[in-house]
């Protein structure tokens, strides 16, 4: 009998070490993450919230054909860059979107990371982009992209984009 407590209470203890083992590594899990992760100051979180519906707005507008939307989130001095040598200025971007030879269909952006520097802003995301083209038939186009934003005033304009393509799905 005496055996049987002692192992009772062997089990015991090791059950209250656990426990106290898992709930240390919680905290120190917790305190690194905390530190990790970025924290918006004062009046951050609402600029993080127009960035990202600016960012879905900008993506809607090639579904829905609205050059409207893009001429007025896009700075007039807007660059696109891609993968090609061409830089692509907001008149010829906005231009595409009425071209008769293509048709996006879907734009999907995720993974979408905002920070903000004073009045400037850098978002990175991922992008897919389903449509077909007069050439082509149906098509997918996945990308990564850079906006960088400048607010003047209490509106953020977009001045920059950088496009990287990703293999298809």
């Amino acid at each position: 009998m005496s055996h049987l407590t002692d192992s009772l209470k062997l089990r015991d203890g090791l059950s209250c070490v656990n426990r106290f083992c898992l709930l240390a590594v919680a905290l120190l899990l917790v305190a690194f993450f905390k530190g990790a992760l970025p924290t918006a100051l004062a009046g951050e979180s609402d600029d993080v919230k127009i960035l990202l519906e600016l960012e879905r707005k900008m993506a809607q507008a090639w579904v829905q054909r609205d050059a409207r939307t893009l001429e007025q989130i896009l700075a007039d001095n807007y660059t696109l860059a891609g993968t090609g040598d061409a830089l692509i200025g907001k008149d010829q971007y906005v231009a595409g979107i009425a071209n008769p030879d293509f048709r996006t269909t879907s734009a999907i952006i995720d993974d979408l990371r905002i920070r903000i520097y004073g009045d400037a802003s850098v978002v990175t995301g991922r992008a897919t982009y389903r449509g077909w083209s007069e050439k082509r038939g149906s098509y997918v186009r996945r990308f990564r992209f850079t906006d960088t934003f400048v607010r003047s005033g209490s509106t953020w304009k977009c001045v920059a984009t950088h496009a990287s393509g990703l293999a298809p799905e």
